[in-house]
């Protein structure tokens, strides 16, 4: 350990902590050896059962991460507020101008803290940014590939890019930065239980300056973790800890159109006929891809959700439909021939590789 502290930037890595106290040590080791460190690291800890292990793990990070000029605040939340609540409290308890979120399974790749200082330095008046991201599994030695918006940093507005952006830009939550002052002025509970306070944030700063992005990989999301919500009250019934339901699932896109038509009335603008298209054509193969493998009776309730929220109309949700019931145990071997496809051609485009 360095006897002297490295610098520092003024934003808060913001962490919802539920459970995956293995892999948030992880993530802090990754926030620790960042050549620019943030001014502090707050995690707000959400009645997991895993509190008293989490507990432990800030208490032990604290004195590195003070050694070096960075704060770890720990907070822990009277009753289980679920994902929505924790993201809102966690950003109301940051102390900096800037909140970065990230999931307490996910990493921060090297460099990230400096690209975001230099991407708020030069455009402070941006409110929301989003990010390129890679994807892996277990390790970073084990990529699975990479999303990107956009080679270069760009800002997403409603003159240059249609409202779909708003879900490619934050269905991933970590990695995302927002003003927080800005964030704290809009705060509403009325979109808990969506599993989506990111995107009504997101939809909120598209219809005002727009969506940030910062093109390169500044975070690392872990696969092949389950889900944990449905615990908290806003999430019972629907959400079931440790699966993808596809009755969970229509619920959260449910949701998603209803917050884009909310925000979208407010601004009187019409952003949920072009997220309904997103959603339809190049989310679907998300979905399809997490349900590979799922039984036929699985895919049939699937589709049935699909077509009371009138998303199954495209050939690529059938297309795909047709796959995971026919190939059943082996669809998981298309889906990873699709994306080395998507990844190779990716970086013939952009010049860009994930190793």
């Amino acid at each position: 350990m360095s006897m002297y502290a490295k610098t520092t930037f003024d934003v808060s890595v913001a962490i919802p902590a539920y459970s995956r106290s293995i892999e948030l040590v992880e993530l802090l080791q990754s926030i620790y050896d960042q050549s620019v460190l943030p001014a502090e690291v707050v995690i707000c800890e959400d009645m997991s059962p895993q509190r008293d292990a989490i507990r432990s793990i800030a208490a032990a990070w604290r004195e590195p991460f003070a050694a070096q000029g960075c704060a770890l605040n720990y907070h822990e939340n009277e009753r289980n507020l679920g994902y929505d609540g924790n993201v809102r409290r966690i950003i109301q308890a940051a102390k900096s101008t800037w909140v970065l979120l990230i999931g307490n399974d996910d990493l921060l790749l090297p460099g990230c803290i400096e690209a975001v200082a230099a991407y708020t330095a030069a455009y402070p008046e941006h409110r929301m940014i989003s990010r390129s991201f890679l994807m892996f599994k277990g390790s970073l030695k084990h990529e699975l590939g990479f999303s990107q918006l956009s080679p270069e940093d760009h800002l997403f507005t409603t003159q240059n890019s249609e409202s779909g952006i708003i879900m490619r830009a934050f269905g991933f939550v970590g990695g995302i930065v927002l003003h927080k002052e800005w964030a704290d002025a809009i705060a509403t509970d009325r979109y808990d239980g969506s599993l989506y306070y990111q995107i009504y944030l997101g939809a909120v700063a598209y219809c005002e300056v727009g969506i940030g992005y910062i093109s390169r990989l500044i975070v690392g999301s872990r696969a092949g973790n389950p889900p944990l919500f449905g615990s908290a009250s806003s999430e019972k019934g629907v959400h079931v800890p440790g699966a993808y339901t596809p009755k969970g699932r229509s619920k959260m896109w449910a949701d998603l159109i209803r917050i884009c038509d909310d925000v979208g009335n407010q601004y009187g603008l019409l952003l949920a006929a072009e997220i309904k298209k997103e959603l339809e054509v190049r989310q679907s193969f998300h979905i399809f891809e997490m349900m590979a493998g799922s039984s036929p009776r699985l895919m049939r309730e699937l589709k049935h959700e699909f077509l009371k929220l009138d998303l199954f109309g495209h050939p690529l949700p059938r297309a795909l439909y047709m796959v995971n019931v026919t190939l059943r145990g082996y669809s998981p071997i298309f889906y990873k021939g699709v994306r080395k496809l998507r990844n190779r051609l990716y970086a013939l485009r952009y010049g860009h590789a994930t190793h």
